[in-house]
């Protein structure tokens, strides 16, 4: 997660630990004044928490981080 964190931060972006979520919180927090946030999730995750995120947010925008190796974006809304 320090990571994740150490690179947002060294791009200008503000990041907030464990930011709320309709459901549950999210391990990071990337906000922008130009962007839509992003909120990363590290290691585990609850795929019920991901759903129900993605069904009651208009404009929502995952990152999903399961290994060190990969990551998954999921994003819901106007492009």
């Amino acid at each position: 997660m320090e990571t994740l964190h150490n690179y947002f931060s060294s791009q200008n972006y503000r990041v907030e630990v464990e930011p709320r979520l309709n459901l549950g919180r999210a391990d990071l927090g990337v906000y922008s004044d130009t962007k839509d946030p992003l909120y990363v999730e590290i290691g585990s995750v609850s795929l019920l928490k991901i759903w129900y995120n993605l069904s009651k947010e208009n404009i929502i925008n995952l990152l999903l981080v399961p290994y060190e190796e990969y990551a998954i974006e999921l994003f819901k809304g106007n492009l």
